[in-house]
Order: structure tokens, then sequence, then C-alpha cells
């Protein structure tokens, strides 16, 4: 019933009015529409603003992969926004989030469509859906739920599934993939980034992933794995602070977590 509330709100939207239409080649410069809609967010024009997040949710990486990372954070931000004045913008949101969960479901393309789900479902503050979609698929297929286990990780970790969530993770693997990316991050050279800004990001961004590791490991008791693991990161980083927190990790504290997309990207 919601996903045909929401598809009969996308048909109104797209049908009527100003002959809106949000068809994939109503544009084709994503960075454009994404701005374009910020402006309108805060101009008041609430209705436009909507229509060009919908088209840039839709279509923005059919044109620019690298717009990903903006399209799950800032842009989930200011439509949520968009939403507490146009709520209309909130029955969207919830028509993507309903229209996720049956694809995933009906077998699509899982990790992507996991992917909106659960970052739809943070900037809505409703990770209950995440976690309860999590274990539907831990019962019906944990090679699926295992594809995953990344994304749904943090809302199982603050929903304190520790069993669950330590289930899908492989210490050797996470800790082989985790010093690739730091090797990899910290020689990164970004165009205007300031000397030593992508490795210190990297090593920030390590530390974080290990204690959040090292942590899971100490709620299920995997103390052997925990003892590999130190070793291995305390031979490829030896510095003071972050020992400490590595102690604390072992003892299942997690790490502060950093929530950057709550914020709205425009105030009006």
């Amino acid at each position: 019933m919601k996903l045909l509330m929401g598809l009969l709100f996308l048909f109104f939207l797209v049908g009527c009015g100003d002959g809106v239409e949000v068809e994939r080649d109503a544009y084709s410069d994503p960075d454009k529409v994404f701005d374009e809609a910020l402006q309108a967010h805060k101009d008041g024009k609430y209705e436009e603003a909507l229509r060009k997040h919908i088209w840039f949710h839709q279509y923005a990486l059919d044109y620019q992969l690298s717009l990903s990372g903006v399209r799950l954070s800032y842009a989930l931000s200011d439509w949520r926004c968009l939403g507490t004045k146009y709520p209309d913008a909130l029955v969207a949101l919830e028509y993507f989030v309903d229209k996720a969960e049956d694809e995933i479901k009906d077998g699509g393309d899982i990790y992507s469509v996991f992917h909106d789900f659960e970052s739809i479902n943070e900037v809505l503050g409703n990770e209950e859906r995440t976690i309860a979609l999590f274990e539907w698929l831990d019962r019906n297929d944990g090679r699926l739920a295992e594809k995953v286990s990344n994304l749904a990780r943090q809302a199982l970790i603050d929903a304190e599934k520790y069993t669950l969530v330590g289930k899908y993770l492989d210490s050797e693997r996470e800790l082989d993939m985790q010093l690739m990316q730091l090797d990899v991050v910290s020689n990164f050279d970004v165009p205007g980034a300031k000397d030593g800004e992508m490795e210190a990001y990297a090593y920030e961004t390590f530390s974080e992933e290990i204690q959040t590791m090292v942590a899971i490991l100490a709620k299920n008791g995997r103390l052997d794995e925990i003892e590999r693991v130190s070793r291995k990161v305390e031979e490829k980083w030896d510095n003071e602070d972050f020992r400490a927190q590595l102690e604390l990790a072992r003892r299942g504290v997690f790490p502060e977590r950093k929530k950057n997309n709550s914020a709205c990207c425009c105030q009006s």
C-alpha cells in the first residue's frame, strides 16, 4: 500500500501541474541539476526542488559515477530537510525506500540498491528498517546478506546486534583490505589537497575501521583474532594514540560515530 501511494504521488508529480516531468532526458548535467535543486529549495520553490532531487537520485550516476558519494549524502540530506517544509518530499523518499526493498527481495542488484535503502533510512532516522531487511536476508539468503553486511554494520552495532554483525565478519580478509586501502589512499594524489592531507585522512579512516572490527571481535569473544589483528596493525602503524584506542576496542568499546549527513545543505 505504501508503495502504491508513492507511485500515485509520483504520477501526479510527473504528469500534472505545470507539465512537470522527471524523465531521464529532461536534463543532462547532474552537477547543474543538483545546484539548481539546492537553490530552488532555498528560494522556496519546493516542487521544483523535489523534481530535481528525484531526477538527480535516479539518473545522476548514469552521467557521472563520481557523484555517488554526493548522491547518498548531501543530496539526501537536503531532500530530507526539504521534507520538513514540503511533506511531499518525504512521501517521495519513502517511496524510494519501499521501491528499493521490493527490488532487493525480488533479487535485484543488491549491493547498490541496499546502499540506497540504507542511506535513505539513515537520513530519515529509520535504521530499524535497514536492520529488519538485513535480518530477512540473513534468514533467507546468507550469501546476499554477506554481500551487504558492511552496509548494514553500523545500524546493527547501534542496535547492539553484535552476534549478527560478527557472523559476517571475516577479520583476516577485512584486515588485508584495510591495509591495502591505507596504502592506496595515503599515497593518492588529489588535486588541491594540502600536503599530508590525504595521508592523515587515510590513517584516521584506518584507525576507525580497525577499532570497529576489533570491538566486534571482542563482543563475540574472538580473542585469538584480536591478537592477530593487533599484532599486524601495530607493526604497520606504531602510534601511541592509536594503541590507546585499540586497547579500548579490545574491551569492546566502539569508536565514536561520525554522522555528517544529518545537517541540511542549505538553510532558508
